[in-house]
């Protein structure tokens, strides 16, 4: 199981590799500019969805972009807490900047 840290604008390029490589039993945090693809019309958070993995991001990094309203469904807000509590369930991590 990875833990996937993504701090991508939506479409970046190493957004389609990281989608390539999650497995069953990953998981997606979006952070930073990451934090767009959670919120951005048009489908990007539904081509991570299709993927089968545990989508979330950070609500202090919607919150800066003023997205917090806007956070697709089918993806997770958690706070810091949460994401440490992700970085001990998850043998290893995978930062995508």
């Amino acid at each position: 199981m990875t833990l996937h840290t993504v701090n991508l604008l939506p479409d970046h390029a190493d957004c389609r590799r990281c989608i390539s490589q999650l497995a069953s039993g990953d998981s997606v945090v979006f952070l930073g500019h990451g934090a767009w693809i959670a919120s951005v019309p048009g489908g990007w958070h539904e081509t991570w969805h299709r993927a089968g993995v545990a989508l979330y991001v950070l609500d202090d990094d919607l919150a800066a972009r003023g997205l917090s309203e806007h956070c697709a469904r089918s993806i997770s807000t958690i706070d810091i807490a949460g994401l440490v509590a992700l970085t001990e369930q998850h043998s290893r991590h995978r930062a995508w900047f």
